[in-house]
């Protein structure tokens, strides 16, 4: 059982909210429950649900952000029509307020720091490609020049998992709004940053998805098949009542 200790910094890490905040503040709550007291976020609080509320909510709490893809494109503006029926970028660049538009180009593509347990390496994609890069559960870790006794925190595949290789883990947080691996199942990390204990947990996101989609109204039918698909019978992480 996860136990916060006095003295210790126990961070909450999240990823890809994807304009769900109902799903992100229910992350929060329950990492918040959970012991932590500081907050990462790695990236893509847009996309796919329109909109500027996962924004306005880490502007407002002084969450440290990363910037994601879907960052990187609704800045650029550069998303074909096709894709963006999709996205729904430009729809919510056009209801950003320039305040929050020169916010999130602040967001740096990663983040480091020398931890009591180590050296930590946030990023959205992959350490050799910070904004973009894929790391999946099958994913040759060995291709990855990284210093021995890293821990690195990722999303950006919305599929969570813990991997080592040379000395170094592997942490993809998954998503906590849009999750690929199963629909109703959101994913957030706990990182003990002195013992360098990490735990993904899962909570059951079925009543916000409800609610973001009662806000947002109708999304591409694609969205929907995601937060459709079944849940694996070898879910990963430890489920918690959000």
């Amino acid at each position: 059982m996860w136990q916060s200790r006095v003295g210790a910094m126990i961070h909450g890490i999240v990823s890809d909210a994807h304009g769900n905040v109902e799903c992100y503040l229910l992350a929060l709550r329950l990492l918040e429950r959970l012991g932590a007291r500081r907050f990462l976020f790695l990236g893509d609080a847009v996309g796919y649900l329109p909109g500027d509320a996962v924004v306005r909510a880490l502007l407002s709490s002084g969450t440290d952000s990363i910037r994601g893809n879907h960052e990187t494109m609704l800045l650029d503006g550069d998303v074909s029509a096709e894709r963006d029926a999709i996205y729904r970028l430009n729809e919510t660049r056009r209801s950003m307020s320039g305040e929050y538009l020169e916010a999130i180009s602040g967001w740096p593509p990663s983040r480091g720091w020398q931890a009591p347990s180590g050296v930590v390496l946030a990023v959205h994609g992959s350490p050799a490609d910070p904004t973009n890069g894929y790391v999946y559960p099958d994913t040759d870790l060995s291709t990855f020049e990284v210093g021995e006794g890293t821990t690195i925190f990722m999303g950006h595949t919305h599929r969570p998992f813990i991997g080592t290789n040379r000395g170094v883990r592997y942490i993809n947080v998954g998503s906590c709004g849009l999750p690929r691996d199963a629909g109703c199942f959101g994913s957030a990390a706990l990182f003990d940053d002195e013992t360098g204990v990490v735990r993904l947990i899962r909570f059951d996101i079925r009543d916000a998805v409800r609610a973001a989609l009662a806000r947002v109204g109708p999304v591409h039918e694609s969205v929907l098949a995601v937060f459709n698909r079944p849940t694996p019978l070898d879910l990963v992480g430890e489920v918690y009542d959000a």
